[in-house]
């Protein structure tokens, strides 16, 4: 039997949805959004989670060679309170995730989660992502707007779409900041445009400018804090507003252009 894809497993194609794979979706990213703190600096996280992965590979798997380890990276890490275990998992720095899960093949089925942070590989293996579980709970729309944005995400936006230390407003996780805050505008595009339509690759950076491009036509003097700043806050209003219909209708039009000449519908 074929292996599901990970849209097979989020729409329920075949058989019952199951989210294991939102943790490690390919080989060319992971999830590490519950063990570290995702609001720093990719380059930030970049140069630990290198650096961890590099002192884990040197050593052995003994108590001893985990003492060290922890003691390596505590010296590294001073004032870092979460686990030291979660680091880039090859060796192109792409993908990441547990160094001491037992579906790694270095670790030969052992499950050596009792080193990790919380000392108890039981916790670890009971302790589902709640985001896995809530996105099977939603609707079609929602499911399929997350297949579209996570694709061709590194590790590090992939993994912010579920972090809880990304935060605006009280609402947790880049991908439910995009439900709450852009909802309506997808909604907008999928009258135009179909799920197939849109699973053309660059969805996320055409749709993030999209984002930019109403909020800066509409608020022209809007300052940014940061280049290519999304102002989610500001995009619910505009869009809530009737009088702006015509500036976003717009707008809307030159995206559904990109998709229309990718999939030869023009």
């Amino acid at each position: 039997m074929a292996e599901q894809t990970l849209e097979d497993r989020i729409l329920g194609n075949s058989g019952a949805g199951h989210p294991s794979l939102l943790c490690q979706p390919d080989a060319d990213k992971g999830c590490g959004g519950c063990c570290a703190h995702f609001d720093q600096p990719k380059r930030a996280l970049e140069k630990v989670f290198s650096a961890r992965k590099k002192a884990y590979d040197a050593r052995g798997r003994t108590e001893d060679d985990m003492l060290l380890y922890r003691q390596k990276t505590d010296l590294l890490e001073k004032g870092y309170r979460q686990c030291r275990f979660l680091a880039f998992l090859d060796d192109r720095n792409m993908g990441v995730g547990c160094l001491l899960h037992p579906g790694r093949p270095e670790n030969a089925g052992k499950d050596l989660r009792d080193h990790g942070f919380y000392e108890d590989c039981g916790f670890c293996a009971v302790n589902f992502c709640a985001s896995s579980k809530n996105l099977l709970k939603r609707d079609v729309t929602d499911k399929q707007f997350f297949l579209l944005i996570q694709q061709d995400l590194d590790w590090y936006e992939y993994s912010r779409l579920f972090s809880f230390y990304v935060d605006l407003d009280g609402v947790k996780g880049l991908f439910d900041i995009y439900v709450r805050f852009t909802r309506p505008l997808y909604e907008a595009i999928l009258q135009r445009l179909s799920f197939r339509d849109l699973k053309g690759k660059g969805f996320r950076t055409h749709y993030d400018t999209l984002i930019q491009t109403i909020v800066r036509r509409v608020k022209p003097s809007l300052p940014s804090s940061s280049e290519g700043e999304i102002h989610f806050q500001e995009i619910i209003e505009i869009l809530a507003d009737r009088k702006q219909s015509q500036a976003v209708g717009a707008e809307i039009e030159r995206f559904v252009g990109i998709f229309d000449v990718q999939t030869n519908r023009r």
